[in-house]
């Protein structure tokens, strides 16, 4: 049977800190959109208070929960124990994106991961903080037991070698859209048109859709003005 709580508690704190992957859900409002889920490990995850986390997200091809959050602001991280008593933990709540290079972002690292070596990771992306509704705890018995080996260093080497550009580049080809096509990564580093979150629809990782709206504007107005030439014309010939 489960329980649930109103908070976190500081046994409950205590063993969240202690896992290594959680994992992260959202959904668009749209009945017909895709509901996503994600794993995330690192040292990224952080108790704040009862009713407060927040985790540190890096730079990846999907960008699905800032583009939901940015919508409707809902969210599940859900926690289980691989070792140990049998355990799955829920924090059910509302989220909020605050991205790299904000003032906000950089008195949270500051307060939260000075001791953590994402601390000083290339492709920080945003920190997400969610304000927690309900904590849930159920039994967790037919989760297996798995032992930790080790972090996987794959995502940490990659990004080490690329510079902020190649991180800008990146956000501009894969990060702008969801796959449902909402708005996601907006950043001054990405140009002027990707700065302000806008609410058209686009296509995730085509960068060819959605182009500036001067480009779009200038495109009409090459179309007004060959329909009244070719209009010119026929009216002459009349």
């Amino acid at each position: 049977m489960g329980e649930f709580a109103d908070e976190i508690s500081a046994s409950m704190a205590a063993w969240i800190r202690k896992q290594k992957i959680f994992f992260v859900s959202s959904a668009p409002l749209d009945g017909n959109g895709r509901v996503n889920v994600s794993p995330k490990g690192y040292d990224a995850l952080r108790v704040l208070g009862t009713n407060q986390v927040c985790y540190l997200e890096l730079t990846g091809s999907g960008i699905e929960t800032q583009s939901h959050l940015e919508e409707n602001g809902r969210i599940t991280l859900m926690l289980c124990a691989f070792d140990g008593p049998p355990k799955i933990v829920r924090l059910w709540g509302h989220g909020r994106v605050v991205r790299v290079d904000t003032p906000e972002f950089d008195t949270m690292l500051e307060a939260h991961y000075t001791d953590s070596d994402l601390y000083n990771a290339v492709g920080k992306r945003a920190i997400i903080v969610v304000d927690i509704d309900l904590v849930g705890v159920s039994c967790g018995f037919a989760v297996p037991y798995m032992d930790f080996k080790s972090e996987r260093p794959t995502h940490k080497k990659y990004w080490k070698s690329k510079t902020e550009v190649d991180v800008q580049n990146f956000w501009v080809l894969k990060n702008r859209f969801s796959l449902d096509g909402l708005p996601a990564m907006r950043h001054e580093r990405m140009g002027p048109e990707w700065t302000h979150h806008k609410n058209k629809k686009g296509k995730a990782g085509n960068t060819l859709t959605n182009g500036s709206w001067l480009a779009n504007l200038s495109l009409i107005g090459m179309g007004l003005a060959a329909g009244a030439a070719l209009a010119s014309i026929a009216w002459k010939r009349f």
